[in-house]
């Protein structure tokens, strides 16, 4: 597809923003304290705008102090902004904030009864106090007093954030918005408070500045839907009140659709947002999972929207639009829509990461745009071709080394192969692709189906060894909740591994399943997804006190799980415990309860704790190899994030500053 609209600039008011791509606001936690700002945050903004997008909304920043957010607007943040526009400008990038109110979606840290609508419930089971219509004015004030900020430290604009549960969306919804005075009952009412808010930042920044507003639809019956938000658009347009609109979808009802996983399209938001969208004069940013211009180019090309707006794209690569100008876009680095690092690092770590780019955060240290070409390269082995080892040995080349990696299997990608055979995961095999071609255009020598056995690495007389040799199920029934209690039975042919389901597939006449998940993370759901998907009745045992993990949660994929699952013969029994195996069922029982319970199962996953394959490492070690690194499972069975992070620093710490003698 030839690119023509996505590098076309476009005005929004009197603002030319040199490009139709957009990093729409997502939370980041760079900042470090209550001010939004200092270096971790300008550093990947720096690298945003360095990569060629043409739009950057900062991530949302409350304007009141009765909100709970990250980040907070005060006059302080005004050289805060100053030191980003300092950075970004050279790049030509416009650079917007988004401000917001959470209402009562929020829990404040220090206990305090938060501000709503009204007393009922929020998503979150928080009851707020209703403000009263002089506390409405004063909320008013805040955004247009936060907007001016904006103006005076130099940014270009300012977004209201009216989506996702806010308080703004929550005047609009009649579920939450129970009132009796001006601000409830008819949709003008409900509308009166997002109309003030407007006003407000328009008045505080004057005409010359763009103000726009982001708004999505709910999908909870008898909430915001788009019909109320085309109103909204229309009579916001009507005032001059906004420049430019933003869509979404999506709340804490159903939080999956915000940031759509693997398991969603390409443009996943469009159906509801076309909607609203079109009743815009001004110019309309889409969203919806997109990772390629080519996409985004089709969105402009069918006057859909405007702009696109590719927030995890380029997280995963802030480089897109650069790479795509200059003919590389097949070197761009893939979003696999895991939502591990992105989403699942702020809501659970409160920082955010990226499961294929280690370098997010930490782009001040890490950032492949610091690497230079060692004086001194090194002769690189590296020993297994899984996640951790592609990565340490393509980052290993970008420094110059020599580089030879071995993988005793024959195909590249470790556990990965398995995994995106899994129904609704397939995208887990694009980030192995590319570390596949990275490795192959930085010239790393590769072998396969060849096992190393730790005197045949002595004999490849590498100045440094990486082992990424991986890890293996150990399918002894151990379970870490009731270490005194191994499952009996694992010994039986049924009994099998999550990678060894996905690659044999169902035994032959199996109609009923259990899984076994004592890990919390995606390989027991993929395996579940997969056993159901053909057919089988399931049974779902986990010590966990839900489907998934913290982090599995946080990433917002587990709604689509038990969606797709319960559509299925699917049966969920958590802090539970598995016991005993036979033949063609099993016994599991509460954690804290023995009683019995007897399970339907032809075949039995089991998806505990893995042993890591580090025996040769321990072998090296012990025999006197010097400059030898684990990375990856190898080291500690945990998530494919944390593979790539350890590769990726492996190969960054090797010793270089002094010549290797030639062997």
């Amino acid at each position: 597809m030839t690119l023509t609209k996505v590098f076309e600039p476009i005005e929004i008011r009197h603002l030319e923003v040199p490009n139709r791509i957009v990093a729409t606001a997502h939370g980041t936690g760079f900042s470090g304290g209550e001010l939004l700002g200092g270096p971790d945050l300008i550093a990947y903004q720096v690298a945003l705008a360095r990569g060629g997008v043409g739009l950057s909304v900062l991530e949302a920043t409350a304007v009141h102090n009765s909100s709970q957010a990250m980040t907070r607007s005060d006059d302080r943040v005004i050289e805060r902004y100053q030191e980003i526009m300092e950075a970004i400008r050279p790049y030509g990038t416009r650079v917007f904030q988004q401000v917001f109110h959470p209402g009562s979606l929020l829990r404040p840290a220090d206990g305090r009864v938060p501000w709503s609508v009204s007393t009922v419930p929020s998503l979150i089971g928080l009851v707020g106090a209703p403000i009263t219509v002089e506390q409405i004015e004063e909320i008013c004030t805040a955004f247009g007093t936060a907007a001016r900020r904006c103006r005076d430290g130099g940014l270009d604009g300012v977004e209201l954030h009216s989506s996702h549960g806010t308080l703004p969306l929550a005047f609009l919804s009649p579920l939450y918005n129970t009132r009796t005075d001006e601000y409830g009952g008819s949709l003008e009412n409900r509308m009166r408070f997002i109309q003030g808010i407007m006003r407000s930042i328009r008045s505080a920044v004057g005409d010359d500045f763009c103000v726009g507003i982001r708004l999505g639809a709910s999908e909870m019956p008898g909430s915001v839907g788009e019909d109320e938000l085309r109103s909204v658009v229309e009579s916001l347009q009507r005032e001059g009140l906004i420049d430019f609109l933003t869509t979404s979808i999506g709340d804490f009802f159903r939080g999956a659709s915000i940031t759509g996983g693997m398991e969603y399209p390409v443009g996943y938001q469009l159906p509801s947002s076309r909607q609203f969208m079109s009743a815009a004069s001004v110019p309309t940013i889409a969203v919806g999972r997109f990772r390629t211009l080519e996409e985004a180019e089709q969105v402009i090309a069918d006057g859909v929207a405007d702009m696109v707006g590719m927030v995890r794209a380029h997280i995963a690569d802030p480089d897109i639009v650069r790479k795509t100008r200059e003919g590389r876009a097949h070197e761009i680095r893939p979003c696999i829509a895991c939502n591990q690092g992105c989403n699942g690092g702020a809501l659970y770590t409160g920082r955010m990461a990226c499961t294929v780019n280690p370098v997010v955060g930490f782009e001040r240290t890490l950032s492949e745009e610091l690497i230079t070409e060692v004086e001194h390269p090194r002769r690189v082995l590296v020993v297994g071709g899984g996640p951790a080892g592609l990565e340490a040995a393509r980052v290993a080349a970008l420094c110059g080394h020599h580089v030879k990696l071995v993988e005793a299997s024959s195909t590249l990608g470790g556990a990965l192969q398995a995994a995106r055979r899994a129904p609704r995961h397939a995208l887990l095999g694009d980030i192995v692709d590319w570390l596949q071609d990275a490795v192959e255009r930085g010239g790393v020598e590769v072998v396969l189906d060849t096992y190393l056995s730790a005197d045949d690495i002595r004999s490849e007389e590498a100045d440094t060894v990486i082992v990424a040799t991986g890890s293996q199920p150990r399918l002894d029934g151990f379970q870490h909740t009731r270490p005194f209690d191994p499952a009996r039975g694992v010994d039986q042919p049924h009994v099998r591994s999550s990678i060894l389901l996905l690659t044999e597939g169902v035994p032959d006449g199996a109609k009923t399943a259990l899984v076994l998940d004592t890990v919390g993370h995606f390989e027991a759901i993929g395996a579940a997804e997969y056993l159901a998907d053909k057919g089988l009745a399931l049974t779902f045992v986990t010590n966990l006190p839900s489907l998934g993990s913290p982090l599995v949660q946080a990433t917002f994929r587990e709604v689509t799980a038990l969606e797709f699952l319960f559509d299925h013969d699917f049966t969920l029994l958590t802090r539970h415990h598995l016991a005993e195996i036979g033949p063609s069922t099993c016994v599991v029982h509460p954690l804290w309860n023995e009683r019995p319970r007897e399970v339907p199962a032809d075949v039995v996953v089991l998806v505990t704790q893995n042993a890591p394959n580090r025996q040769i490492y321990d072998e090296l070690l012990a025999a006197g190899q010097t400059d030898v690194f684990l990375a990856g499972d190898a080291a500690s069975p945990r998530d494919l994030t944390t593979a790539i992070a350890e590769g990726h620093r492996v190969a960054r710490a090797i010793p270089s500053d002094v010549p290797i003698a030639a062997g």
